[in-house]
């Protein structure tokens, strides 16, 4: 199983910002955030997550490997290629 995690729209979407058209539903916004998956594994008794690039903020992984970097025990990650790059330079941007 995987699941999406993305920046809180209060705090963390300044640093990390979504796509442009990419806002997650109002809903959701505050609630997907890396530190809520965290409490909620916790609470739940998870010990690990694979976390796929969301949508959200495209093909910018800067989120979501900062949260794999950030708690290396507790994620792993799978990125998203970029089709609108060659492949050398996909290769490039996923290595950074």
């Amino acid at each position: 199983s995987h699941l999406h995690v993305w920046a809180s729209a209060t705090t963390e979407s300044k640093t990390f910002p979504y796509a442009e058209g990419q806002d997650p539903p109002d809903s959701l916004k505050d609630v997907a955030s890396a530190s809520s998956l965290l409490k909620t594994m916790e609470s739940n008794g998870v010990d690990g997550a694979l976390i796929v690039q969301p949508i959200n903020h495209k093909f910018d992984h800067s989120y979501v490997s900062k949260a794999i970097e950030d708690y290396p025990e507790k994620f792993k990650g799978m990125m998203l290629h970029d089709p609108s790059l060659s492949s050398e330079n996909a290769i490039s941007k996923l290595e950074e």
